[in-house]
């Protein structure tokens, strides 16, 4: 039992992955992380990834969240899921604002 912790009268995995969550846990955090990251894009008016101290910033409040929710996974497991999924949320963005996109890249032109 070298991997788990006990926390509350709970058992917990330290080592847990994202993929063993639950369906449900999985279903809540996606479109959270989507919608985070999206709001960071609007803010600082980018259609790039974003730079790692906003990157961060998303990926901390995401976890915050998470945490509130009591779900438990590993602050590093959170931020690795993030990685993977940068070039998706880039793209993603992209198709769900398409005018706020162009007059982004045209401001981006200007300069």
């Amino acid at each position: 039992m070298k991997n788990h912790i006990k926390v509350n009268g709970r058992l917990l995995q330290t080592n847990k992955r994202f993929k063993q969550l639950k369906e449900s846990q999985k279903n809540w955090i996606v479109p959270e992380l989507y919608n985070l990251y999206h709001k960071k894009m609007e803010e600082i008016r980018t259609t790039r990834k974003l730079p790692p101290h906003h990157r961060d910033t998303v990926i901390s409040s995401l976890y915050e969240q998470i945490r509130d929710r009591e779900i438990w996974i590993p602050y590093d497991e959170v931020k690795k899921y993030t990685f993977g999924k940068t070039a998706k949320m880039v793209k993603s963005f992209k198709k769900q604002f398409p005018e706020l996109s162009k007059e982004i890249e045209a401001e981006h032109a200007k300069k």
